[in-house]
């Protein structure tokens, strides 16, 4: 190392030293290199799995996208199927009902000479809902004609009162509000869902089963309004299921209140 004229050698010397101070600091020690180094491999190695998750999470996604659209499709066919059974049914109730084309209201009942049991009920149902047998083509559902509404398979009730129980709240309601338009409370009072007796009494009568015919129709109109509401199928079954169960309550319901008034009446008569 020169040194300059103008310059002592401790100057030199100290300034030498200062550069190299300099150089130290500026290169970083090997042990810190590596340890960045493998933090960024692992950083580079974490992100590779992100990206696969993140890959296998879409591919997942796009397939249940599609058996969503397909259980979609399955939903609309069944819809489909359900209707066309049910039609089918009603033309074949409709065909067995309706004989050699002779209308209920025209017939005399003397000349029929029907058995007394049936007539009873026929009587007993005629003044709450009208049953029309007609030949096909079949009618459709919900169609509004003289004041009426048909709800399938020749049943009619009053138009007013269908288009009030549209706007029930719950399925409860629903049903047994539905269950007294199409048979009336002084049916029901003396009918029961199954025809079996109460096991809660031991000298319980088994009273005469409410029309299997019109159970259908009860949950047909209310299978129409779950539908509405939801598609899950499961949903729908669970929520039909409880018909039977309504229709039992707004019978005892109906009783109770029977005997209610009759106590009321006694009450007064003896006063």
């Amino acid at each position: 190392m020169s040194l300059s004229s103008n310059s002592s050698p401790e100057a030199t010397f100290m300034e030498s030293s200062e550069r190299l101070n300099n150089m130290d600091d500026a290169v970083v020690p090997r042990v810190l290199y590596e340890e960045l180094l493998r933090s960024y491999q692992q950083q580079q190695e974490e992100m590779r799995h992100i990206q696969q998750e993140l890959e296998r999470t879409r591919r997942q996604l796009v397939q249940q996208a599609k058996k969503l659209k397909e259980y979609g499709t399955l939903v609309s066919e069944m819809k489909e199927l359900r209707d066309l059974n049910r039609r089918l049914q009603d033309v074949l109730l409709l065909r067995l009902g309706s004989g050699p084309a002779i209308e209920l209201e025209k017939v005399n009942p003397e000349s029929l000479d029907p058995e007394p049991e049936v007539q009873k009920t026929f009587s007993e149902e005629a003044n709450t809902s009208t049953y029309y047998p007609a030949a096909v083509p079949v009618m459709d559902k919900y169609i509004l004609e003289n004041g009426k509404v048909h709800l399938g398979s020749g049943i009619w009730v009053d138009g007013e009162k269908w288009h009030q129980l549209q706007v029930t709240q719950g399925d409860s309601k629903y049903t047994k509000n539905l269950a007294v338009m199409i048979w009336g409370t002084d049916v029901l009072k003396n009918r029961s869902v199954t025809g079996v007796a109460t096991k809660k009494k031991k000298d319980a009568i088994p009273k005469p089963p409410l029309s299997p015919h019109k159970l259908s129709i009860v949950r047909e109109c209310l299978y129409d309004r779950i539908a509405q509401e939801t598609v899950d199928e499961t949903e729908i079954a669970q929520r039909l299921s409880k018909v039977n169960k309504y229709i039992c309550e707004k019978i005892m319901d109906i009783n109770k209140s029977c005997k209610n008034e009759e106590k009321r009446e006694a009450k007064y008569n003896l006063q």
